[in-house]
Order: structure tokens, then sequence, then C-alpha cells
């Protein structure tokens, strides 16, 4: 009886033990930082090439949108950045932006943001993303870097 009333204590406090680790876990698995930026870099780490660069927006009414940034060869390698002020018909200063890749084989990837959210901001930073793998496998494009600290702002 007394092995009994001990495992349902120890029960008790590991089941209080588990709450109290995912009341402090999930507050900061929802925290987000948020960058203001003007251009979006991209690094071809991969074995293809790569044919377009897309700059994705989502705008004020949360719609989402694709234009092109860039048609350009990026040879493994090399590098390449948008200047999102000189896309045509591209996002308004405050939309959330990211950017989306065309590899030579005709995949089509979103990149990944990492729980960071970007908005355009005329006199923001650069967010850097990359991709790797072939044209057949693991070729996710990546948040590779954030802009510096200086273009945090408060997410909207």
């Amino acid at each position: 009886m007394l092995f009994h009333k001990y495992k349902m204590i120890s029960s008790a406090i590991l089941g209080l033990a588990l709450l109290s680790a995912f009341a402090i876990a999930a507050p900061a698995a929802e925290a987000k930082t948020c960058y203001g930026v003007s251009k979006i870099k991209y690094t071809n780490k991969g074995a293809y090439t790569l044919g377009t660069i897309f700059v994705m927006f989502k705008d004020q009414n949360g719609n989402k949108h694709e234009t092109v940034g860039i048609r350009s060869n990026v040879l493994n390698g090399q590098s390449a950045t948008v200047n999102i002020s000189a896309v045509s018909d591209g996002p308004s200063v405050g939309d959330e932006v990211w950017g989306k890749i065309k590899i030579e084989a005709g995949d089509r990837n979103g990149c990944r943001k990492d729980g960071n959210k970007f908005y355009y901001d005329k006199q923001g930073g650069t967010v850097s993303y990359k991709s790797s793998g072939t044209t057949q496998n693991d070729n996710r494009c990546e948040l590779n870097r954030r802009p510096n600290e200086k273009y945090i702002i408060d997410c909207p």
C-alpha cells in the first residue's frame, strides 16, 4: 500500500513538472522576431543553376502575391541580390516579404523563414537565403542570415 501511494505521488509530481515545462516552453516557441528589409539575397550552394528569384509578399489585406525579383543564371557558389524597391508590381512598405526560387529542373521552393518575419522597409536590411543539394534531392531554400539587430521592428 505504501508503495502504491509513493507511486501515485511520484506520478503526480512528474505530471506537474511536465505541465510546468510546457507552460514555460510554450511562450518561447511562440516568440518571433520581425525585421524591416529592403533586399533579399540568395546564395546557391546546390548542384544546379538557379533560374529565377521571386519576391513573395502578403499585402495588408492578407492576400499572397508572387512577383519576379531577378531572372538570372546563378551558378553553384554564386549569389544574387534583389533590391525590393526595383521589383515591378512588388510589395508596398509594411507588407510581409520572403523569397522563393526556381531551379533549372523546374522546382519552385519557398524559402523557410525560421519563425522570423520580414517586412518591406525602404531603409531596411538584407535577409539572406541559401539552398543546397541537387535538382533531385534536398534543394529546399532556407534562411541563411537574418538582418542586423538594428533592423528589428515591432511585429505588426
